[in-house]
């Protein structure tokens, strides 16, 4: 067994002795003797707030630099814009001006070309035209030649056998093969061109050594042009066996359940058959 009285002294003696301190090494040691620590702090405090300032100040700077970059570049584009509003606005309110003046001269347009289609609508009414003669068959005096013939091949009778004619030429056009030019006639009497017109409707095919010959009334391109709209109100008046006629310069008319109608516009015209239907 133990001795217990020996144990318990050791114990005690180990109790009492002192816990022996680390040693540290003399570059770790404190600050060195004679130094002024808050000299010291000041002088760095001092020296990291000058650091500290001069780089914020150079951040700054260059901030400001851009920020001032940025501010030209708005004003320059601010001032842009204006312009660009400013020219924007006067071009709206020049094209109000130029609409107005646009309806203005396109009403003007509208009633000059009407007047120069009646114009020249009106130097051809004495006019006819026929297509298909032979080329030269007329010989050097058409005048003479055309006052005998259109009597003779209509059947038309005449006071002395001719109907009078102030001119008769072929048409400018150059010449095509195998293709003759139109016979442009200037009727010296109105109403001979309606006799003529009305004979050859009547009268049916018209040959004359051995060609067959179409004689038309001479329109101008602008009435043939406003005629030509009426061609679909045509084909259904044909087909519903209705007889019509186009008056100058492109008037429909014709007679349905005894009444007369005339339409100066297709769309009227195509109205007023669909309600038939």
């Amino acid at each position: 067994m133990p001795n217990t009285k020996t144990s318990k002294l050791a114990v005690n003696k180990s109790a009492e002795e002192p816990v022996a301190k680390p040693t540290v090494p003399a570059s770790m040691d404190a600050t060195p003797p004679g130094v002024d620590t808050e000299a010291l702090a000041m002088e760095i405090s001092e020296y990291v707030a000058e650091k500290i300032t001069t780089m914020m100040d150079k951040r700054f700077g260059d901030l400001s630099a851009t920020l001032d970059n940025i501010t030209t570049r708005l004003e320059s584009n601010t001032k842009h814009i204006t312009e660009a509003e400013s020219r924007v606005s006067e071009a709206e309110d020049n094209m109000s001006a130029m609409e107005s003046r646009l309806k203005v001269l396109e009403t003007r347009v509208c009633a000059l070309t009407e007047r120069s289609i009646d114009i020249e609508g009106r130097s051809r009414r004495d006019n006819i035209l026929i297509y298909n003669l032979t080329e030269n068959a007329e010989g050097r005096q058409p005048v003479t030649f055309f006052e005998k013939w259109l009597p003779t091949l209509l059947n038309l009778q005449t006071k002395r056998g001719i109907i009078k004619i102030d001119r008769a030429h072929r048409s400018l056009a150059p010449p095509k093969p195998n293709r003759s030019r139109a016979v442009i006639i200037k009727l010296h009497n109105p109403r001979d061109k309606m006799r003529i017109l009305a004979a050859a409707r009547e009268k049916g095919p018209l040959i004359h050594e051995g060609q067959t010959i179409f004689i038309r009334q001479d329109l101008a391109s602008g009435v043939k042009e406003i005629r030509r709209a009426f061609n679909g109100v045509c084909q259904r008046l044909t087909v519903m066996d209705i007889r019509f006629s186009m008056r100058f310069p492109a008037t429909l008319s014709f007679s349905h359940r005894g009444k007369s109608h005339s339409f100066h516009s297709p769309k009227d015209a195509l109205a007023y058959l669909d309600g038939l239907s």
